[in-house]
């Protein structure tokens, strides 16, 4: 101790390397640590940023649902170890906060330096002194310490709350009314959180709508596939139907009685006509989504066409430009349409194997989740989307419109899973236990090459292709794992929830597909493409958005409970455990709104025009500012993009997308090839943002 009272004198008399210029990290920055010096250590300043990991996805995460963060330190002013004692080096140390166990993280050194991963909620970062750079316990002295951005994390103050019990301060408490039969019922509680009174008492201030009871509807089948050839015709009739869930029936919403709708199953350059026949509740539409195609088709009322009345029909002529796997659902009051199952898969593919290699066996896997509701289901804004915070998460998971269905496959084959989340707002990280998973393509494109990862993280609208490799005979758990936040006592919790099996036999004999040796045609093709447009990985972007959320007249308690919970917000919201709060919020207060900082123009007065076959990069600012600020999957109709960076990372793994899930309060610049010309839109894909304002459009021309 003696000797580190004499090296803070030096320091102050300039003995040592005088304090440099390390960046201030942002007011309450999610990516972002400072790391404090001890008092005698004058001059030495330290931050950590917490940088994306590697990964194919929009966000690193475990298995177990823990973000992956990569540790880049800077640091300056920091002297000779061997001036504190008998030491050698500086070295990083993280912990969670019970402080152990301590994670040797590597050397830091004056400048830069690019350390490992950390996968902690709630962690400490301490740099001592140390005389060996491989020891697994610390005992030198403490230099700098930081505490993550998650550990601003505190229990609320149930002392406050309880002023807001009083249910005659909740607009629309007791609102009951609804368009069908049977009881209207609350949101379901989130199991492991337990609910203040106060909470209880909130109610939405729109009037509820729900679709006429399941008495007398035909039952929900399941989906099945059309192989279409081209100048095939087809009809996709969107009807009420019964479905039962969880044990209970309600009534649904299916194309040509299925849920999820048919499998398109088309070659590529393929061209068919699908008529739509609404006899749905609500005025509705087809958007292709993912299709660069015909913009007359795009499906989107007000700009490519008129809404589908009650009854009516529309004619679509629907091209198939690229191989892959896309998705097609309502573009009006999808929040309502899609929720209740009008969505289904299109499966594109290329002659010879040229966009990806053989397998043996294939599934195309549909993720969705559906409000179950207590005693009834819960019901829909009859005008206005409810749900508006947040959006509308269920707790009833289904793969395929089913709960826990079984997914067979045998030992040696290359099984191929073709997955598309259709949740109106939930992102998933789904995992097959014992097995690692081969992410080999994603929207619009393969990846260069494969990727491996413990678990596949996807937000509503995005596709991903999964490999695995059975190897031994038995029943694999399907899950998804992920970690929740209990905000009123201020901790994080993990919750496992069994999505569906992998039955594994024993081979029946040789399978044909083996491991790639050599990039396909359309890999060949992403390679020439990302050399073509190498330039622009360093170019300042040419416009700009930020996403951010006006809210005015919510309930005093759901704002007293926002305000308290703007010292963190989570990269990825991936369950609801504040139902009734988030089921209260309503389009009547809630606006979630795109921004051009340039002009100050939000949402539908944005108009941008764009040259045909000309590349702009973009860059979009999820705000952590924001009165609420969470994840937005944002989607491009029409084009392609390639995500360049995050928060200034370069993405390791680029692809061709039509959707980019932007985690709270990160920035990811996109590179857009506009090559199909008319008016299109930009938009949030969770249904109730995108309802409650979260679009604009642009033109190509």
């Amino acid at each position: 101790m003696k000797r580190l009272a004499v090296m803070g004198l030096l320091m102050l008399l300039g003995g040592v390397p005088a304090r440099a210029q390390v960046a201030d990290c942002p007011s309450l920055s999610l990516y972002c640590m400072e790391l404090t010096p001890r008092p005698e250590f004058h001059g030495v300043k330290g931050r950590v940023e917490l940088a994306r990991a590697s990964t194919a996805f929009g966000l690193a995460v475990t298995r177990d649902g823990r973000t992956r963060y990569r540790l880049i330190v800077d640091a300056e002013g920091l002297p000779d170890p061997a001036s504190l004692g008998p030491y050698t080096r500086y070295v990083l140390w993280a912990m969670p906060l019970t402080l152990w166990p301590m994670t040797n993280m590597g050397d830091v050194t004056n400048g830069r330096n690019e350390l490992g991963e950390v996968s902690l909620n709630k962690f400490m970062l301490l740099v001592t002194a140390e005389p060996d750079g491989e020891m697994d316990e610390r005992s030198g002295p403490i230099v700098m310490r930081a505490r993550s951005p998650s550990s601003r994390l505190e229990p609320h103050d149930m002392f406050q709350v309880s002023a807001f019990a009083d249910p005659s301060d909740m607009p629309g408490a007791g609102h009951a009314h609804h368009g069908g039969t049977g009881p209207a019922g609350l949101p379901e509680m989130h199991p492991g959180v337990a609910m203040m009174d106060a909470m209880m008492t909130l109610r939405p201030s729109e009037a509820a709508w729900l679709p006429a009871g399941p008495g007398g509807l035909p039952p929900a089948q399941p989906r099945q596939v059309l192989a279409l050839q081209d100048g095939d015709a087809i009809t996709l009739h969107a009807y009420p139907v019964r479905k039962t869930i969880a044990g209970r029936e309600f009534a649904m919403l299916g194309y040509n009685g299925q849920i999820p709708g048919p499998l398109l199953s088309v070659d590529q350059n393929v061209t068919i006509t699908v008529t739509l026949r609404n006899d749905a509740p609500f005025p509705s539409s087809i958007h292709w989504h993912g299709l660069r195609q015909d913009n007359r088709f795009d499906g989107v009322p007000g700009l490519t066409q008129d809404p589908v009345p009650v009854g009516g029909v529309f004619v679509y002529e629907v091209t198939f430009p690229d191989a892959g796997i896309y998705w097609y659902h309502p573009h009006h009051r999808e929040e309502v349409q899609q929720e209740l199952g009008l969505y289904g898969n299109m499966l594109v593919m290329p002659p010879d194997d040229a966009w990806l290699p053989a397998a043996d066996r294939q599934e195309v896997i549909v993720l969705d989740d559906f409000q179950v509701g207590d005693p009834g289901p819960v019901a829909f804004g009859e005008h206005e989307p409810n749900f508006a915070l947040m959006g509308r998460f269920g707790r009833a998971l289904l793969v395929n419109g089913e709960e826990r269905p079984t997914f067979t496959a045998q030992v040696g084959e290359r099984v191929r899973w073709f997955v598309t989340n259709v949740s109106n707002t939930r992102t998933w990280n789904m995992s097959v236990d014992d097995f690692a998973l081969e992410i080999v393509a994603s929207d619009l494109s393969p990846f260069l090459e494969p990727v491996w990862e413990e678990s596949m993280t996807i937000a509503p609208a995005e596709r991903y292709v999964a490999d695995l490799y059975p190897e031994t005979p038995g029943r694999y758990p399907v899950v998804n794992r992920i970690q929740s936040l209990d905000h009123t006592r201020g901790f994080f919790f993990s919750e496992v929830d069994t999505l569906a099996w992998l039955e594994v036999m024993p081979s029946t004999g040789e399978h044909k597909a083996q491991r790639a040796t050599a990039p396909t045609p359309a890999q060949q093709e992403l390679a020439a493409d990302l050399d073509r447009l190498a330039s622009w990985r360093d170019a300042e972007p040419t416009r700009s958005l930020e996403l951010l959320l006006r809210a005015e007249g919510l309930p005093p308690l759901t704002q007293w409970i926002m305000r308290a919970d703007q010292s963190y917000f989570l990269p990825i919201e991936f369950s609801d455990t504040m139902p009734m709060m988030n089921w209260s919020s309503t389009g009547n207060e809630v606006e979630w709104v795109i921004r051009e900082p340039s002009s100050g123009k939000e949402n539908m007065d944005i108009h941008w025009t764009f040259a045909r076959d000309t590349v702009e990069k973009i860059r979009i600012e999820n705000r952590r500012d924001s009165q609420h600020a969470m994840q937005h999957p944002i989607h491009l109709h029409g084009q392609r993009f390639l995500v360049l960076s995050y928060n200034g990372q370069p993405v390791e793994h680029p692809v061709w997308k039509d959707t980019v899930l932007i985690p709270t309060g990160m920035t990811a610049d996109i590179l857009v090839e506009f090559t199909n010309p008319g008016n299109w839109m930009l938009h949030c894909h969770i249904a109730e943002h995108l309802e409650t304002g979260m679009m604009m459009h642009f033109r190509v021309e």
